[in-house]
């Protein structure tokens, strides 16, 4: 019995000692994604003020990230406009806070940039979180955004999760958590918010995975490498997502309803997805004829936009969108076939169109471009935009500010 347990206590030093190695290497190499969200119990999760780390894009990128007080990606704003400089709000998911690249080369620090250098006082405000759907974002705008006082506020949408983030059942099946608020229509199509505040921002199991994604980088480095592979064992997945570093506070659980099944190996998201090569199969979203639960979150989707673009005009301001292409919606496709995926865009054009809000959808301009073979505008591995899609993006950025609010202006 005594050997058994000097075994036992020798076989556990050598495994301590063997992670305490490979910790001390993911943190010499910067692996993984630092721990830059937290638990909240008004929008699900937000950025950790102050916060600072590394992003390593899946090991195609070294970004030292830094939050500033507000818990904005961006420099510190007060809310206070001292400048009185005309002010663009940007509220966003990741595609926006965009951490695989340096703050400076964002497309909204560029844009701000170039405004200045053209056309005044500009303020451009950087308010992406990761992960977040539009029903994040019109909260956050609520309770922050608004109080920047912006002129004009760009809503960017991602439609490779965007719709789907914004509809509880397909927020937890694209590896998203229960833990955030959402919205529902009644009978009447009004929008009522539910799980306002968040009931498990606090609970024993969220205190815990915040503590070792705080404190150790290796469990982040190995759960988001294992997410990066496509299909993980159910037993692993409450593991991959405790220590994925995404999001603040962990899913409760994979409700599904069965008559509805939706496959989520085929659809891009916030960390989990491999971008340059187009899926074998189309997700749900890209089917004209969508499923009774696509088309409710659609349906949110829709009336959230329409309740942001209500209060940003109370507010004196003016609602624009920016519709960010997804990577596989620009890979030029086979000879005779067609493009990747329009169902999304044609269908969100067609509302802004017909509810007279303005727009820049970006995918055409990314497609010519690919097609003459400039890029690539994405990282291999890691959905996001590199820096060519970040200057792509600010220019065509740049062109529509420019026509749509500065010649307005004068």
């Amino acid at each position: 019995m005594r050997k058994l347990l000097q075994n036992l206590a020798m076989a556990t030093i050598s495994l301590l000692f063997t992670l305490a190695l490979l910790e001390g290497a993911a943190r010499i190499f910067k692996l993984g994604t630092g721990l830059f969200w937290q638990p909240d119990a008004e929008l699900g999760w937000v950025n950790i003020p102050d916060a600072s780390g590394w992003e390593s894009c899946y090991g195609e990128c070294q970004i030292r990230v830094t939050i500033n007080s507000q818990g904005l990606r961006d420099r510190e704003i007060p809310y206070e406009n001292e400048s009185d400089a005309t002010r663009i709000l940007m509220l966003g998911d990741s595609t926006t806070a965009a951490m695989q690249v340096t703050l400076e080369d964002t497309f909204v620090k560029q844009l701000e940039s170039e405004l200045n250098a053209s056309d005044g006082d500009w303020e451009v405000i950087n308010a992406g979180v990761n992960a977040y759907g539009t029903d994040n974002e019109l909260l956050f705008y609520r309770l922050e955004g608004e109080k920047y006082d912006p002129d004009v506020v760009f809503l960017n949408m991602y439609l490779a999760n965007d719709v789907y983030n914004n509809h509880p059942t397909l927020e937890l099946r694209y590896g998203g958590q229960s833990a955030k608020p959402y919205f529902t229509l009644n009978d009447a199509g009004d929008l009522e918010l539910q799980n306002f505040p968040v009931e498990d921002t606090a609970t024993f199991w969220t205190k815990v995975g915040t503590f070792l994604k705080k404190h150790f980088q290796l469990p982040r480095f190995v759960a988001q490498t294992l997410a990066l592979r496509g299909e993980i064992p159910g037993w692993m997945q409450p593991i991959v997502r405790l220590f994925g570093g995404g999001r603040g506070a962990t899913a409760a659980s994979d409700d599904a309803e069965s008559a509805d099944q939706v496959d989520s190996s085929a659809e891009g998201g916030d960390g989990e997805e491999t971008a340059v090569q187009t899926p074998p199969r189309r997700p749900d979203i890209c089917d004209p004829d969508p499923l009774p639960i696509i088309e409710n979150a659609w349906n949110v989707t829709e009336a959230l936009i329409l309740e942001l673009d209500k209060e940003v005009a109370d507010n004196g301001a003016q609602l624009a969108v920016l519709i960010i292409p997804a990577a596989p919606q620009i890979v030029p496709p086979a000879e005779g076939e067609e493009w990747y995926c329009d169902v999304p865009n044609d269908r969100l054009t067609a509302f802004l169109d017909e509810n007279s809000i303005p727009y820049l959808d970006m995918l055409p301009d990314f497609r010519e471009e690919a097609l003459a073979g400039n890029g690539p505008y994405y990282f291999e591995r890691d959905f996001h935009m590199n820096n060519l899609g970040h200057d792509l993006a600010s220019d065509l950025l740049y062109e529509f500010v420019d026509e749509t609010f500065v010649a307005a202006d004068n």
